[in-house]
């Protein structure tokens, strides 16, 4: 039995230990997945972060780029003024994934969603988000862990006059058992 508990405890541990929070992801990214900011870029923002500053450097292009919101979870970066970068942390069973989303345009905004795990080894998106997101801007919600998509409404714009005007498009998806499913 005392053996047992030791084996448990230790299995516990060791599970503990695994989680990474979102702060030591992205300290272990490649900078290939993020060539805007390099690996110093990032390690400043999260320094400023989590002291309470504005988490703002100048980035490969010579802009600034933000780190706008960090938690355990979850990170949001301004790249510049049409890109944005997001980045949350999801389990599935014994794996811990890392979604990243990033958003490009002003007015017509668009997304690319990927998945890896937390020591960047590229996942197939398939399996985690069931459904076609091509065209469409994606929005996390880390409280809830809600994504959103939604068209921008300009690809809907009427040719002629006697054309009816298509509904804008929005789906909301929850993280449920290893999965985005629809809510």
């Amino acid at each position: 039995m005392r053996l047992l508990l030791i084996s448990l405890a230790m299995l516990l541990a060791n599970s503990a230990v695994a989680q990474k929070t979102m702060g030591d992801a992205l300290k272990s990214m490649p900078d290939s997945l993020m060539p805007y900011l390099s690996h110093n870029n990032r390690l400043d923002c999260i320094d400023f972060s989590e002291a309470n500053m504005k988490a703002e450097v100048r980035n490969a292009l010579e802009g600034k780029s933000e780190l706008l919101q960090l938690t355990n979870s979850y990170a949001l970066f301004r790249m510049n003024d049409a890109s944005t970068v997001e980045f949350c942390l999801l389990d599935d069973d014994n794996l811990q994934l890392v979604c990243m989303i990033q958003t490009y345009g002003t007015d017509l905004r668009e997304s690319t969603i990927a998945f890896y795990t937390t020591s960047w080894k590229p996942l197939a998106t398939q399996k985690y988000l069931p459904i076609a997101y091509e065209g469409l801007a994606a929005n996390y919600d880390a409280a809830q862990k809600m994504l959103t998509l939604k068209n921008s409404g300009f690809l809907n714009r009427v040719a002629m006059e006697d054309q009816k005007e298509e509904k804008k498009v929005q789906i909301k998806l929850k993280w449920l058992n290893g999965y985005f499913k629809e809510s």
